[in-house]
C-alpha cells in the first residue's frame, strides 16, 4: 500500500515536468537583495556576455555587504565575473575579493567608492570603448587609469581583466635617495608609455615596504601585489594591486608587454593617437630604488 501511494505521488510530481519538457523553456527570474532581478536565458553561459540578462523591478530593495554568505552573493559574483572585475570562486561569500571587485565597479562608474553593493548598482552601465581606442595598434597591453585608480589588462584587443589599484599619493616622504644624506621626495606615479622588463616571483622587501610579485615598468616602479590597496592613492609611487590579483596577473602578463599610464580621459585627435601620450625619456632622479 505504501509503495502504491508513493508511486502515485511520484507520478503527480513528474507529470508537470513532462509537460514542461514538451514546451519552450522560458527565462527564469532570480530575485536579488536589491530593487531588481536578473532574468537569464536558459541557455546562457555563466561566462557569457552581460546582455544575456534583463532587468526587472522588485519592491524589496536591500544591500549586499561583507559577511553575507548565500545564493544572492553568488549571483553578484557571477555578475562581477561577467564584467571582468572578479576572478575568485563563485562561493556565495561576500569576502575581501568580492569587496574589492565591488570597489572596482564603483571606480569605473565614477560613483562613491564604497565596498557595499547598493541596489542601484545593478543598473550601472560600463563602457570600455574609450580604453580600447587608446592604443588600438597594440593588441596586448596594460592601460592604467590613475584618475579612476583602475588597471585594464588588454589581450587580443579585448578587455581581459579590470583590477582596482592604488598609486602614488602625492605626499612628501623621506627617502634615503633624496640627496647625499637622504631627504624629502614626492610620492608620484610616472605617467607615459613603458614596457614590463623585470619580474620577481615572490616577495621583494625594501625599507619602504614589501612588494608581492612585482612587474617593473621602470627600474624603480612596478605593478605589484600589496596587502593594503585602499580605494584612493596611497603608495610611494608604485601601482599596488591586491595580493590575490598578483597571482592572476602571472597568467596574463609577460616581459615586454606595453604599459600606458595616464590620468586624463581619452580624446583621439585626427591621427587617432591620444594627445596626452608621453614616452619615457630621461631617467628618474631616484633611479635605482624600489618604490611600493
Amino acid at each position: 500500500m505504501f509503495l502504491h501511494t508513493l508511486g502515485i505521488a511520484i507520478a503527480l510530481v513528474a507529470a508537470p515536468q513532462a509537460a514542461t519538457d514538451a514546451t519552450p523553456v522560458e527565462p527564469t527570474a532570480a530575485w536579488l537583495p536589491s530593487s531588481i532581478a536578473l532574468v537569464e536565458s536558459p541557455d546562457a553561459d555563466e561566462s557569457g556576455p552581460v546582455d544575456a540578462w534583463k532587468v526587472l523591478r522588485d519592491p524589496t530593495p536591500s544591500l549586499l555587504y561583507r559577511g553575507l554568505h548565500d545564493g544572492r552573493v553568488a549571483q553578484l559574483q557571477r555578475h562581477l565575473t561577467r564584467i571582468g572585475v572578479y576572478r575568485g570562486e563563485i562561493d556565495g561569500e561576500y569576502g575581501r575579493e568580492t569587496e574589492a571587485a565591488v570597489v572596482a565597479v564603483h571606480k569605473l562608474a565614477g560613483v562613491e567608492r564604497s565596498e557595499v553593493w547598493q541596489p542601484g548598482d545593478w543598473a550601472l552601465e560600463l563602457d570600455h570603448s574609450a580604453i580600447l581606442a587608446r592604443h588600438p595598434e597594440e593588441m596586448d597591453r596594460l592601460e592604467i587609469d590613475i584618475d579612476r585608480q583602475v588597471l585594464f589588462v588588454v589581450r587580443a584587443g579585448e578587455i581581459a581583466a579590470i583590477l582596482p589599484v592604488s598609486s602614488g599619493n602625492g605626499e612628501l616622504y623621506w627617502s634615503k635617495n633624496g640627496g647625499p644624506d637622504g631627504g624629502l621626495v614626492r610620492a608620484t606615479t610616472p605617467m607615459g608609455d613603458f614596457k614590463l622588463f623585470k619580474h620577481i616571483d615572490g616577495w621583494r622587501k625594501n625599507y619602504l615596504g614589501s612588494l608581492y610579485k612585482p612587474w617593473y615598468f621602470t627600474p624603480y616602479y612596478a605593478v605589484h601585489g600589496s596587502s593594503s590597496v585602499p580605494a584612493q592613492p596611497a603608495s610611494h609611487g608604485c601601482v599596488r594591486v591586491p595580493t590575490w590579483e598578483s597571482d592572476h596577473l602571472d597568467s596574463m602578463l609577460q616581459l615586454g608587454l606595453p604599459v600606458h599610464i595616464w590620468d586624463e580621459p581619452f580624446r583621439a585627435d585626427d591621427s587617432g593617437a591620444p594627445p596626452d601620450a608621453v614616452t619615457e625619456s630621461a631617467p628618474h632622479p631616484l633611479a635605482g630604488i624600489d618604490r611600493d
